[in-house]
Parts: C-alpha cells; sequence; structure tokens
C-alpha cells in the first residue's frame, strides 16, 4: 500500500509541474483544481508541501503558483549532464558560425517536441527559441522531423489528442496533408518550414540517429524570411545533414544513421 501511495504522490507531482509552461507560468488554486481534476483542499495540502520544498512558490501579491528556485537548480544540473547537448554543442557553434543563423537541437518527449539546446547567431535580427521550450511536433522543421520519424500509432494518438492547431499562416492543420509532408520528410530526408510557427521565420532541420539506428532528436537552423534563398536553404540542408551525421557517429550510430 505504502508503495503505491508513493507513485501515486510522484504522478501527482509530474501532473502538476507539466501544468507549467511558457504560456501558463502562474495558476491560481482555482484553476489548477480544474485543471487536474482535484479538490482544492487536497490540493492547496500539496502545493503548500511543495513550497516547503522551494518547487513551488505562492506569490503574495497575486495568490497566484509559480515554479521555485530548485527547479532551476535541477534544470541546470540536468542540462549539465546531458551528453547529447555536450556532444552536440560545439558541432551546433561550428553550423552557426558557417550559416550565420541560429541552431537549435530538439527531442520528442510525451507528444511535445522540447529544445534541449540552442547556439544564436550573432545578428541582430536574428530568431529565438529558449532552451526547455515545448512545441507541437506537427509546425515547424525540427518538430515535423521528430514527428516523421514516429510510430504511425504515435502519430495517430497526437493528431487525435493533441489535434493540429494553427500556430501561424502556414501551419498544417489537414491530416492527410501532414501524413503527406511526412512522407516527404522520410524520402528526402530533412524537413523545411516556412511561418509555420513563427510570422517571418524559416528553418530547415535533419534527424539525429541513435545506436539502434532510431531517430534521438533534431539539429536545425532557423533564420528571418528577409535572409532566405532557395540556394541558402539547400546549403543549410547539408550543412545539418552533416553536423546530425557528426552527432550521430559520436553517440554510437552505425554509419551515423545512414547506409
Amino acid at each position: 500500500m505504502a508503495k503505491v501511495t508513493s507513485v501515486k504522490t510522484v504522478d501527482r507531482l509530474v501532473a502538476v509541474l507539466d501544468s507549467f509552461s511558457s504560456e501558463k507560468p502562474a495558476w491560481s488554486l482555482t484553476e489548477l483544481s480544474q485543471q487536474l481534476g482535484l479538490p482544492k483542499s487536497t490540493l492547496h495540502r500539496f502545493l503548500t508541501a511543495l513550497e516547503t520544498h522551494s518547487i513551488l512558490r505562492c506569490d503574495p501579491r497575486d495568490k497566484r503558483w509559480r515554479l521555485g528556485y530548485r527547479l532551476l537548480i535541477w534544470g541546470n544540473l540536468a542540462a549539465e549532464s546531458s551528453g547529447l547537448r555536450h556532444i552536440a554543442r560545439p558541432i551546433m557553434e561550428e553550423l552557426v558560425a558557417t550559416t550565420r543563423e541560429t541552431a537549435i537541437l530538439t527531442v520528442y518527449h510525451q507528444q511535445e517536441v522540447v529544445c534541449i539546446e540552442k547556439v544564436e547567431t550573432n545578428h541582430p535580427v536574428r530568431m529565438t527559441l529558449q532552451v526547455g521550450t515545448r512545441r507541437f511536433p506537427h509546425a515547424g522543421a525540427s518538430s515535423k522531423v521528430l514527428m516523421a520519424y514516429l510510430p504511425e500509432e504515435e502519430v495517430q494518438a497526437i493528431i487525435r489528442e493533441k489535434g493540429l492547431p494553427r500556430l501561424c499562416v502556414n501551419t498544417i492543420t489537414d491530416p492527410r496533408r501532414l501524413r503527406e509532408e511526412l512522407a516527404r520528410i522520410r524520402e528526402q530526408g530533412y524537413a523545411e518550414s516556412h511561418e509555420e510557427t513563427d510570422l517571418g521565420a524559416w528553418g530547415v532541420a535533419t534527424p539525429i540517429f541513435g545506436p539502434d539506428g532510431g531517430v534521438v532528436a533534431a539539429i536545425g537552423v532557423a533564420g528571418p524570411r528577409s535572409r532566405y534563398t532557395e540556394q541558402r536553404a539547400q546549403e543549410f540542408v547539408a550543412l545539418c545533414r552533416q553536423a546530425a551525421h557528426r552527432i550521430s557517429v559520436l553517440i554510437g550510430a552505425k554509419q551515423g544513421g545512414l547506409e
């Protein structure tokens, strides 16, 4: 019984923490109670316990709950211990030096795509994406690359449970069109996007393969449409492929995932 209770406590902790995002960084007790389907009295006791460990904090001014400083410490430790991130960082820096655009490293996790590393260009006008940002998998070059290599049942689950919301002017919202796009990405080995997540943005991305031959991450380059040309896009695809191949080899993929 104690083991079951402990598991439920961990599940509740994860559910609470997963409720926070860049779009929703603060919750009132009532909002969070409705979101999680928990009684306010039960939830308040749980939140208060987390506050004593600095995992959450309740702002005395607006009585809204926010993430605490301990998560920042844990996040930094997790980032420092990420082997993929450390391996990819110098290669990403070379990619930025060559393309003069921002490079991002992303992974797929529970129907979302998470940015785990970025290297920004020094251009005054550039694309920015914070490490830890979570995005829908159906829009954007890096996201689509990761979605393209998911099992079909996972793709179906995403469409069914997350939907295909329109995030920008060129977001693919039709399931048939999305499946055609994912098939094209698998065939050509890269993805390209134009204003699918942000106005005025474009990008390309390629898959990174792991030791078992599966896709474990994506590396991409993003910049403003004002600097886009078809020639640059093809050059960036080739450079991303080279970077992905190097990272794949360093993490143990056979031939970098290429036959």
